[in-house]
């Protein structure tokens, strides 16, 4: 899959580089000046192999939910490839 790489994702690219752990979108979009980062712009750059699904990590909400987390590097855990 050919991916457009734009400022954003460049911007995305750079945040995960230097994580010290996978990152939320909430986290990614935070990192980057973002007030959003929807998943519309992160699996097109997971299915290019640029980033990967890292695993899930409970967040706060009004309840504690699971969210996909991301990175670049090492391969995807178990749980990421379900």
């Amino acid at each position: 899959m050919k991916l457009t790489q734009n400022e954003t994702r460049e911007k995305i690219v750079e945040a995960l580089r230097n994580a010290t752990e996978p990152m939320t979108l909430a986290e990614i979009a935070e990192a980057i000046g973002k007030e959003k980062i929807g998943s519309g712009t992160t699996n097109p750059m997971v299915t290019a192999g640029v980033i990967r699904k890292a695993g899930t990590k409970k967040v706060a909400k009004t309840t504690y939910v699971e969210v996909t987390t991301y990175a670049i590097g090492e391969e995807a855990t178990e749980e990421a490839k379900a």
